[in-house]
C-alpha cells in the first residue's frame, strides 16, 4: 500500500510538471483553436485521474512505529496523543506512564506499560473500529486514581492487565484474551459495557481480588456476553471480592463449540446469615470460581502474587521472577514447564517464607530450556495441600545467532552480516533515539548475507541497528554516525 501510494506521487508530480503553469491560473484562458482546448482538456483529465489514483491508495491509517529499547518515560518522546502508533518494546523495558496519554488506532508489541499517574484514554478515529492489540506487553495501573478507559475493541494475546489501590478499567467494546490475565487487586474495578462479547480463551483468567480481606476488588458486566473457552475461567479470592452480571456466562472447549450457559443471579453462595454481606440478585462474592464446571465455592488466595515474568538471558539461560505482597500459611513454588502447553514437567522448586504481610521476591532459573518455545506457569501451595496455578508466560530460546555490524563508526553506510540462521527471514531495523524506525529491510539470512543500510543523510550521533527473526528473537547494536 505505501508503495503504491508512494508511486502515485510521483505519478502526480510528474504530470504537474508536465502541465503548463498558465493552464491552471485563477484568470480565465482565452484558447486560440478548439484543438488547444481539446489537448488542455486531456491534461487536465489525465490530472484529475492521477489524484483519484492517489486518493484510493492512500493509507487509511499508516503507523508510525516507535522502538523502544531502554526503560524510560512516555513523554517527550512519545506524543501524549499518539495517533496510529505502534509501540515495539524489548523484553524487560519499562515505558512509565505520568500523565494523561490519548492513543488512537495504536497496536503495543513486548515490554512492560508502568502507569504511575494519568489516564490512559484507547480509542479508534474513523468510521469503522480498529482492535488495539495488546502482544506480549504488561501494563501495570498502580497509580492512585489512574484510568483506562477503552473505546474500541481489545485484543490481549499473552499479555498481562494489572489494576491495583483505586485504579479501574472500563470498556465499551468487544476484548479479547488469549493466553492472558487480568488481575483486579485492592479496591480496584473492571466495567464492561457494550454490546460485544468478553471472550476468554486459551487457559485465559480475569483474577478479582488478590487473596486480602482488608480490600474489595469489582468486576461488573453490565451488556457484553461473558465467554469462557478450553479451561479459561474467571477467580474471586474473598468474601469482599464481586461479580456482577444480570445475564448468565457461557463456556465452551473452544470457540465455536456448543456453549454451556450458568446464572450467577440470586447466588446464596458466600453471602446471607453467617457471611460478611447479604445476598443481593446480581452480585456474587468470592471465594469461588466460574469456569467450565460452572459457579463454584473457593478458598481465599493463600498469597498474593504479582510481576510473574520469564525473559531469555544472554547465555541460552531462562531466568524466571516473581513476587508476592502476603503469605499465609504458605509451603512452596513448583516451577512447572511445558514445550506444548498441555503437557508439564516440574523442573525446580522455591520455599515460600510461609506467612508474611511484606512484599517478597522470588527467582528461579532454568539452565536447561527446550529448543524452541517454552512454557511455564507457577504451582502455587499452601501447607494445607491446597494449590493453584499462573497464567502462562512464553519464552523462545531460538534466537538468530552470528551477527555481525560494521563499520563501526560508519560514514557512509553499515553493513550488517547475517551469518547462519537458517535462511529464514529476518527484518533489520536503523532506529534514532527517539524510538523512530528510519529504515527497515527483510532478508533471508545465510551464509554470507550482508545487508549494507546507506547513512549518509543522517545527522552524527548514535543509532541503533536490530535484526529480529521469525520467532521474534532480537539481536541489537549501537551504531555511532559520524561527521567529519
Amino acid at each position: 500500500m505505501i508503495k503504491n501510494w508512494h508511486s502515485n506521487w510521483l505519478v502526480l508530480i510528474a504530470l504537474l510538471k508536465g502541465y503548463p503553469r498558465k493552464s491552471i491560473s485563477m484568470n480565465p484562458k482565452v484558447f486560440t483553436n478548439t484543438t488547444e482546448k481539446t489537448n488542455e482538456n486531456k491534461t487536465f483529465l489525465a490530472l484529475f485521474v492521477a489524484v483519484a489514483m492517489l486518493v484510493s491508495t492512500l493509507p487509511a491509517n499508516a503507523q508510525t512505529v516507535y522502538y523502544i529499547g531502554s526503560s524510560r518515560n512516555w513523554a517527550p518522546g512519545l506524543p501524549v496523543n499518539c495517533t496510529n502508533c505502534t509501540i515495539n518494546m524489548t523484553a524487560g523495558v519499562v515505558l512509565t506512564i505520568d500523565q494523561a496519554i490519548v492513543c488512537t488506532n495504536c497496536t503495543f508489541k513486548g515490554g512492560t506499560l508502568s502507569m504511575k499517574s494519568g489516564d490512559l484514554n484507547i480509542k479508534f478515529s474513523g468510521e469503522n473500529p480498529l482492535t488495539t492489540v495488546f502482544s506480549g506487553t504488561n501494563l501495570l495501573v498502580n497509580g492512585n486514581t489512574s484510568n483506562v478507559i477503552v473505546k474500541t475493541p481489545l485484543s490481549l494475546n499473552n499479555s498481562t492487565f494489572t489494576f491495583s489501590n483505586n485504579t479501574s478499567f472500563k470498556t465499551n467494546y468487544g476484548v479479547d484474551l488469549v493466553a492472558s490475565r487480568i488481575n483486579i487487586y485492592d479496591n480496584a474495578v473492571m466495567i464492561a459495557a457494550g454490546k460485544d462479547a468478553i471472550n476468554l480463551s486459551q487457559s485465559s483468567q480475569i483474577i478479582i481480588g488478590n487473596g486480602s480481606k482488608s480490600t474489595g476488588a469489582n468486576f461488573t458486566v453490565n451488556g457484553p456476553a461473558l465467554n469462557a473457552y478450553d479451561n479459561s475461567s474467571i477467580v474471586l479470592g474473598n468474601d469482599n471480592d464481586t461479580y456482577v452480571n444480570s445475564a448468565k456466562y457461557n463456556t465452551a472447549t473452544a470457540p465455536g463449540a456448543a456453549l454451556k450457559s450458568y446464572a450467577t443471579t440470586n447466588s446464596e453462595m458466600n453471602c446471607g446469615s453467617g457471611y460478611m454481606h447479604s445476598c443481593s440478585p446480581f452480585a456474587f462474592y468470592g471465594p469461588a470460581s466460574l469456569s467450565a464446571v460452572g459457579p463454584a465455592q473457593g478458598n481465599i488466595l493463600p498469597v498474593l502474587l504479582f510481576g510473574f515474568a520469564a525473559g531469555l538471558n544472554n547465555d541460552k539461560t531462562i531466568s524466571i521472577s516473581w513476587d508476592t505482597k502476603e503469605e499465609t500459611n504458605f509451603s512452596v513454588f513448583n516451577i512447572e514447564r511445558s514445550a506444548d502447553g498441555s503437557v508439564w514437567n516440574t523442573v525446580g522448586a522455591v520455599k515460600a517464607k510461609g506467612n508474611s504481610s511484606v512484599q517478597s521476591e522470588y527467582a528461579f532459573t532454568d539452565n536447561a530450556p527446550l529448543s524452541g518455545v517454552n512454557y511455564y506457569r507457577l504451582k502455587v501451595t499452601d501447607m494445607d495441600h491446597r494449590y493453584g496455578y499462573t497464567q502462562l508466560k512464553v519464552v523462545r530460546t531460538s534466537l538468530i545467532s552470528n551477527i555481525s555490524f560494521y563499520p563501526n563508526p560508519a560514514t557512509n553506510f553499515v553493513n550488517v552480516s547475517l551469518g547462519e540462521n537458517g535462511g529464514k527471514d529476518v527484518t533489520i531495523r536503523l532506529v534514532n533515539q527517539a524510538g523512530q524506525v528510519l529504515q527497515e529491510k527483510r532478508q533471508a539470512s545465510g551464509a554470507g548475507s550482508i545487508v549494507s543500510l546507506p547513512v549518509q543523510q543522517y545527522n552524527a550521533g548514535l543509532y541503533i541497528l536490530s535484526v529480529t527473526g521469525s520467532d521474534g528473537s532480537t539481536e541489537i547494536s549501537k551504531v555511532l554516525i559520524r561527521r567529519s
